[in-house]
This record gives C-alpha cells, sequence and structure tokens, in this order.
C-alpha cells in the first residue's frame, strides 16, 4: 500500500493523492462543508469538488450479500462407510490375486485365494458336530420310546435331551466358522468382496502369509458414495450450520457444482486451526476423484448488520475504525462503525450502517487525510 502523504492548508483545505487505474497519480482538494454548525460536532463532514469525484466509488450497504460466505480448502472423499478393508478369513498363504488395482467388482466377486490348513480343519469340525448331532438325536428318540413302554428311565431321557442341546450348540459355531471363510474347499479359502467397487489397493502378494487381525489384504471404495470435506478454521465454524448453501469449485473442472453442509466435524487439527465440514453434492457428478482437490464457499450470511468491501473501513488511531456515508453528491459524512466478521474481501459492519446507506468502498483515503490506513 502507498503512503499518502497530506500538507496541511488554511480553512481546512487539504491536497490528497488520488489513485486510480485511469489516473494513476491525481491531486484532489478537499474541504470541508462551509454553513450550519454541525448536529454533532464528532462528526466529520466533507465534500469534494467534482473533478475529484470520479476517484471515490459509492456502493450501497445491503443485507445477506452473495459475497457473504467463508472460503476454505477442500479434498473429495469417500463417505462414512464406503470404503471397505478386506482381510484375510483365516491364517494361510496368498497363493492367487484375482484382481487388480482401479478394477470394478460387485459384491460377492472373488478377489483373493489362500491356502488354509486350518480351513479344512473348520471343514472336519462342522461335518464332525453334524453326525454328533445326529446321533444325540437318535439316543433322545430311542429314551422317550423306552419310556412310553415303561422300560426307560428318566434321568437318561434328561440327559439325552441335554446331550443333544450341546451337540446343537457345537454345530452352530461350526457353521458360523466355516461361513466366515466364505467360499472354501479343500483347505482353499476364496476372499470375496463385502460391498460393491473400485479396488483401491492391493495391500499384499503372491506368497505372503496372512492371518485374521493382520495386515489387510486390499481396499474397496464406492465411487458412487463421495462427499467433499472443506477445512474451515475454528473461528469461522459458529457461521456454518447444516444444510447452508456451498458452492464448488473442483480442480481441472470448468464452472462450479452446488452442495450443502451435511455435517461439522468436532475435531480441530491443533497445528492448522481447522475443523472438516463435510459437503454433500446436490447433483451427481461424474469423474470425481478421491483426494483429488476443490474449493468450497460456504454461504454464511451475516445475522446482524450489513457486509461492505474492506477498502471502505479506515483505521483512525490505530483503534477507530470509520466509513464515509454519503449524504449528497460529492458530500459525505464520517460515521464510526463496530466491525464483525471477515469474509475474504468484506467485513460485518454489526452497527453503524443501515442497509439502503451508500458508502465510499473505494478512494476513502481521499475523503479523510487523518486515516493512517485501510482495513
Amino acid at each position: 500500500m502507498k503512503r499518502l502523504v497530506f500538507a496541511s492548508l488554511p480553512l481546512a483545505t487539504a491536497l490528497l493523492l488520488a489513485c486510480s487505474p485511469a489516473a494513476p497519480t491525481t491531486v484532489a482538494a478537499v474541504e470541508q462543508v462551509p454553513g450550519a454548525p454541525l448536529a454533532d460536532p464528532d462528526i466529520r463532514h466533507v465534500t469534494i469538488p467534482e473533478r475529484s469525484q470520479p476517484y471515490v466509488q459509492i456502493e450501497q450497504a445491503v443485507l445477506e450479500p452473495e459475497h457473504a460466505a467463508i472460503r476454505a480448502p477442500a479434498r473429495v472423499a469417500f463417505r462414512d462407510g464406503a470404503v471397505s478393508t478386506v482381510g484375510a478369513p483365516a491364517p494361510g498363504r496368498v497363493i492367487k490375486l484375482l484382481v487388480e488395482a482401479g478394477e470394478k467388482v460387485e459384491a460377492g466377486a472373488p478377489l483373493v485365494t489362500i491356502a488354509s490348513p486350518e480351513a479344512s480343519e473348520y471343514a472336519m469340525d462342522l461335518a464332525r458336530a453334524r453326525i454328533e448331532v445326529d446321533a444325540a438325536n437318535d439316543a433322545l428318540t430311542r429314551q422317550e420310546e423306552m419310556a412310553k413302554t415303561g422300560v426307560g428311565r428318566e434321568v437318561e431321557r434328561i440327559a439325552a435331551k441335554h446331550r443333544l442341546a450341546e451337540s446343537k450348540a457345537a454345530l452352530s459355531h461350526a457353521q458360523k466358522a466355516v461361513s466366515m471363510l466364505g467360499p472354501n474347499s479343500g483347505g482353499m479359502v476364496t476372499v470375496t468382496a463385502p460391498i460393491e467397487g473400485t479396488i483401491l489397493r492391493r495391500l499384499t502378494t503372491v506368497g505372503a502369509q496372512v492371518e485374521p487381525g493382520g495386515d489387510p489384504l486390499l481396499e474397496i471404495g464406492n465411487p458412487e458414495a463421495l462427499w467433499v470435506v472443506a477445512e474451515v478454521f475454528q473461528d469461522d465454524l459458529q457461521l456454518v450450520h447444516e444444510g447452508s448453501k456451498v458452492t464448488l469449485e473442483f480442480a481441472g473442472r470448468p464452472g462450479t457444482v452446488e452442495g450443502h453442509v451435511e455435517g461439522i466435524g468436532v475435531l480441530v487439527d491443533t497445528g492448522l486451526r481447522r475443523a472438516p465440514v463435510y459437503v454433500s453434492i446436490d447433483a451427481a457428478v461424474t469423474g470425481l476423484t478421491p483426494g483429488s482437490y476443490a474449493r468450497a464457499s460456504i454461504l454464511a450470511p451475516a445475522e446482524q448488520g450489513v457486509t461492505l468491501p474492506k477498502t471502505a473501513v479506515l483505521i483512525k488511531d490505530g483503534t477507530h475504525s470509520i466509513v464515509y456515508v454519503e449524504e449528497s453528491e460529492g458530500q459525505f459524512a464520517q460515521r464510526a462503525v463496530v466491525l464483525g466478521h471477515t469474509f475474504g474481501e468484506h467485513v460485518q459492519v454489526i452497527s453503524g450502517i443501515k442497509a439502503g446507506e451508500r458508502v465510499a468502498v473505494a478512494g476513502a483515503l481521499l475523503l479523510d487525510a487523518e486515516a493512517q490506513q485501510l482495513l
């Protein structure tokens, strides 16, 4: 920012340096409004000659303008539950990998073949449990028939009934163990896809020793179940609400896409002081890749006051914020304001300005020789 140097002239007239793309350097005279005494002596009234007016740009203060938005870096990510990590259902050795990274698969599609001696044991346990259930059932039937003819003992009938219940419980356990293996035969286990999606990564190799709870074999993601995660500054989170409209821009894609806030994260990155805001895309967008970068503009209109360009606000004495309000053509009144939240190049004005008032948003330094800087 260029520092402006002002000369002190009689009758409160100042020579000011005005900057404009059309005229890089122009000197304009600014003089106090002559006439009747001011109603408020603390309010400075200024008039500028006609030749200086082109260097002062005026805008009307409005409520909830389009630029009242929080801008944040973002990335495309899978929704919760849209990524599945596939592990080994039984200890063994990888014999064959049946898919490649990037390949699309249906739920239940074969992925990996594992040679597992324990899979054979699970099958034997299941066959043994079935035999025991049949034997216990026959024993109970025999005891009940003997009881009907009066030759059986009640204690033996009750014991047979208990043995049948135990064998059924063992059979249920064996069936669950085998079902968790998936398709298997002769000690060979075929690991299948738990969800429909795309193979994101292969995390094992042929010959690798694997076991349940160990390193995963593959990752599968559903490319249709995506959302955008925006990283919002902690101080801005209070202005973000579920359902807020969001405009999204994606790297390498022209135009914008509309969305809305679906959820707000509670964890804050202690280093960057940002928290995740989850944005749902309103319409289907093809070609989005998880991990690609985006930019989110979250609509967060001020709940009170108006917003103005930051160039409209002057700082005086390092503490006071003022703007200049147009009273008539070429005539302005100094107005003290209280500022709120900053939205990029705009700032919320909580008090001091009403909607509809016309404010000098460019060339404000031309109106005030005592202001040290812009906001």
